[in-house]
């Protein structure tokens, strides 16, 4: 059987069947809307509660004695523990004490690269950057020295300088009368060009005699030859 007989056949209604179901519609219709309209316009009679006005304050009072008796209980509980003001942040009333900062000295021509590690910025690298820098030196003899390393800023120097000190007898000089080339060309104040022209003097002169004579290389500035000094002896 086609689609189309089937359709035909049980939605194709006659005239009464018509209007049965056009009355059948307007029933549902008015039943819809009396279902939303009637709640408003009946209103439930109102329920006699006047022979429960003894319960019901009994209950009131049982309710009312219960929740005093839990905050009593409350209040009493807290007050076994001590109480410690609070200060909110807009009260200038009272006196701010901030911590103390931990006070201690490091010792820059002694100190281990743990020791150094307690300096605010300076980690395990860098700390051991500062210990190669003191042993080619031969020890600092100033903390300002510091500056000559590699990555220190004027800034990280300030926050640790003043936790450092500097033992001066620390400091070890070579004797300018026998050390050889290698050795002098390790140390940061002597570069290739003035290592060279102080042997050039020491062999020509055979000896030198005091460290003075340093002045006498013209090689030498003045400004360098009062930093080499400190690292030098005569023997």
């Amino acid at each position: 059987m086609k689609l189309k007989a089937i359709l035909k056949e049980y939605l194709t209604f006659n005239r009464t069947e018509q209007r049965g179901v056009f009355v059948l519609l307007t029933i549902l219709f008015f039943l819809v809307i009396a279902n939303e309209v009637v709640p408003y316009v009946v209103r439930p009679r109102p329920v006699d509660m006047s022979g429960f006005e003894k319960e019901i304050q009994a209950f009131e009072k049982d309710v009312s004695v219960s929740d005093s008796l839990e905050e009593s209980a409350r209040k009493s509980k807290l007050r076994k523990y001590p109480s410690y003001p609070v200060r909110s942040v807009g009260d200038s009333s009272r006196s701010y004490r901030p911590f103390p900062k931990e006070v201690f000295i490091i010792e820059l021509n002694s100190a281990d690269t743990f020791e150094l590690q307690r300096l605010r910025g300076i980690g395990p690298g860098y700390a051991r950057r500062i210990v190669r820098y003191r042993e080619r030196l031969g020890g600092f003899y100033c903390i300002s020295q510091l500056l000559e390393i590699w990555g220190m800023d004027s800034a990280k120097y300030k926050m640790i300088s003043e936790h450092l000190s500097v033992n001066q007898d620390s400091v070890r000089p070579m004797n300018l009368n026998t050390v050889t080339f290698k050795e002098m060309l390790a140390h940061p104040y002597f570069p290739f060009e003035t290592t060279k022209a102080i042997m050039l003097y020491r062999k020509e002169h055979k000896k030198f005699e005091s460290i003075s004579e340093l002045k006498k290389i013209d090689i030498i500035p003045d400004s360098a030859y009062r930093k080499m000094i400190i690292y030098l002896r005569v023997e």
